[in-house]
């Protein structure tokens, strides 16, 4: 009984000086940016990442396959990207608004009886 206590203590022990050691939650970062130039066609999303918590200046490319790529947002090929991206960003939300919807007309019931709502849904 004596020895199983030393044990769990020492593990105990170990346990804690491991949780103290780490810096905390990892956070994905581009330690560094690639020079490999993507297709516009087969990048889905990308986002911003800046020196700080993270070493370098970074666009991140998210691809169809859901491989990062990090890139170096001074560059002229990364900055057309970028543009494209927003911009297709900008008509599916266009087309959303203006030719997604319709009106649906429901009834309603409140205590003052029936009464029609009209709301606009997607088609």
């Amino acid at each position: 009984m004596e020895s199983f206590l030393r044990v769990l203590c020492i593990g105990l022990a170990t346990g804690l000086l491991f949780a103290t050691l780490g810096e905390g939650t990892p956070i994905d970062c581009c330690q560094k940016t690639s020079t490999t130039r993507l297709q516009l066609s087969k990048i889905k999303h990308y986002h911003m990442q800046k020196v700080g918590l993270c070493p370098v200046d970074a666009v991140v490319f998210t691809t169809v396959k859901d491989v990062r790529v990090c890139s170096d947002p001074r560059r002229p090929w990364v900055k057309k990207a970028v543009r494209y991206i927003d911009s297709m960003k900008q008509k599916t939300t266009a087309v959303l608004t203006t030719q997604g919807m319709k009106q649906q007309t429901t009834p309603v019931l409140t205590t003052q009886g029936m009464k029609q709502q009209t709301t606009a849904v997607l088609k």
